[in-house]
């Protein structure tokens, strides 16, 4: 059955070590309640910036094997010119435990191989040419691809339910940059809506949803790597229609009849 159960603490009372642990498992049992079935990535935040010749992640939490994982400061990292792919990761390496706590840690890296393994999960990958600088002010949402010189967020894994999803960051600017044509398409308007809700992962049910009716193929699981390049097929179709506005001279062609 449900239960509402709260240590009660007070002036003259024995402080027992089942009121304690209650303290302890609380907050951290609701978690657990709330993430069920979620997939491994990026609860929130983690935004990455650019200063010289660093990357700087901002705080944020990642969901990983039913683990929270908290980074509470800015983590600034070098990164070098290779002219090839390289990939900045978080990589998980267990459990570590003393007499006073379980600790759960990480190591930050960016490494020439591009394999994601399953202790690792990718936050951005690049390819830098020798004496240029990395960026990540796009230009306009196809040039989150970019190939050189650019910071490309698109295989970043954000946690949601059942299956990681596309980052909340590349479907706000997919909106910002639908939302400047005159959308007309119910469909366009409502995901383009969902899209600028909030910074919160969207379920990549909904994002393959969208895709297959909007362009009229099969519903399957895609990657971000294609769900990205279906959205790119859906904003040049948005752009040419111009949201398939209706014609201004419409009601004073029409002949009522009494």
């Amino acid at each position: 059955m449900f239960v509402s159960k709260s240590p009660i603490f007070g002036r003259g009372r024995i402080l027992k070590i089942e009121m304690l642990e209650h303290v302890r498992d609380f907050s951290k049992d609701m978690i657990k309640l709330h993430l069920h079935g979620y997939s491994n990535g990026i609860l929130t935040g983690c935004r990455l910036l650019i200063n010289d010749d660093y990357i700087i992640i901002q705080p944020g939490m990642i969901y990983f094997d039913e683990e929270i994982y908290i980074l509470k400061e800015n983590y600034t990292i070098p990164y070098v010119h290779t002219n090839e792919t390289a990939i900045l990761k978080v990589k998980f390496i267990g459990e570590n435990s003393n007499k006073d706590f379980v600790s759960h840690g990480t190591q930050i890296l960016i490494d020439s191989d591009i394999h994601i393994y399953e202790d690792e999960i990718e936050l951005c990958r690049f390819k830098l040419k020798e004496g240029a600088k990395l960026r990540n002010n796009y230009v306009n949402f196809e040039d989150l691809i970019t190939e050189y010189n650019t910071l490309n967020i698109i295989h970043t894994p954000f946690a949601a339910y059942r299956n990681s999803t596309l980052s909340p960051y590349v479907l706000n600017y997919f909106a910002k940059e639908a939302f400047q044509h005159k959308l007309s398409n119910p469909l366009d308007i409502s995901f383009c809506m969902q899209c600028l809700k909030n910074e919160e992962s969207m379920s990549k049910e909904l994002i393959l949803n969208y895709i297959a009716a909007r362009l009229e193929i099969d519903y399957k699981d895609y990657s971000n790597e294609k769900l990205y390049k279906f959205l790119v097929e859906i904003l040049h179709q948005i752009q040419s229609n111009k949201g398939n506005k209706r014609d201004r001279n419409y009601l004073s062609k029409k002949i009522l009849v009494d």
